[in-house]
């Protein structure tokens, strides 16, 4: 998938791996930070069931202390070796007894049913084709007991200020093979879930939020049903 190879190809290095590991940590990306940091908490603590999460594709471990938080046993997965490196230094260094393993989040080496949570922060808006992303969404159906906690990007909304805001800048918005969040809700019941809700990261014009799934035990290669609960 494009999405991912693109991902790979960027970190073949540790030096690679060592900038785009800190690429939240200063300017405009270190205020994200802190907003995906809050709502992510944020979301946690109202799953008093949830005591395993694995976090895929878990880069350097930037969301360890959130995620292990109130006890919770958290294994990390991502494609790079390299930066799985930089995640277990930081798992030593907050005292913090994560896993870590080299793995693809759309084929994980991981048993059915096995985790609490499954966290995926910042992949799927990579993946513009809807069947690739279905494929991501029925492995995260596959090992999750329970929840499925996703960043999703409503570019949509907003479309044509956004397009318009980035040529001032000299850059081109390219949104093709983007979901609406109507779209994208009914992506993932087609996968087997169903929406708790919708979580914002920052004011209406912010256009990353986080879907709260629960799974559903109907065959996740079902049609989506209309009358599931809409998003708030």
């Amino acid at each position: 998938m494009k999405g991912t190879e693109g991902y790979r190809s960027r970190l073949e290095s540790a030096e690679a791996a060592q900038r785009y590991a800190t690429r939240f940590e200063r300017g405009r990306r270190r205020q994200i930070d802190r907003r995906e940091q809050r709502a992510v908490r944020r979301i946690l603590d109202d799953l008093p069931d949830c005591r395993s999460v694995l976090d895929v594709p878990c880069g350097a471990g930037r969301f360890l202390a959130t995620l292990a938080a109130n006890g919770r046993s958290v294994t990390g997965i991502d494609a790079s070796a390299e930066i799985l490196a930089l995640a277990r230094r930081r798992a030593e260094q907050l005292g913090i007894p994560a896993r870590f393993e080299v793995g693809d989040a759309a084929r994980l080496a991981v048993p059915d049913s096995s985790v609490d949570a499954v966290f995926c922060n910042r992949l799927l808006h990579h993946i513009t084709v809807a069947e690739e992303r279905a494929v991501f969404l029925r492995e995260f159906h596959r090992v999750t007991r329970r929840h499925v906690v996703v960043s999703f990007f409503d570019y949509r909304a907003w479309g044509g200020l956004r397009r318009f805001l980035k040529a001032l800048k000299g850059r081109r918005a390219d949104y093709d093979g983007q979901p609406t969040l109507r779209e994208f809700d009914l992506e993932v019941q087609a996968c087997g879930f169903r929406v708790l809700r919708v979580v914002p990261t920052g004011p209406l014009w912010v256009s990353e939020k986080y879907f709260v799934l629960t799974r559903r035990a109907s065959d996740p290669t079902q049609s989506a049903d209309p009358s599931f609960n809409r998003p708030r």
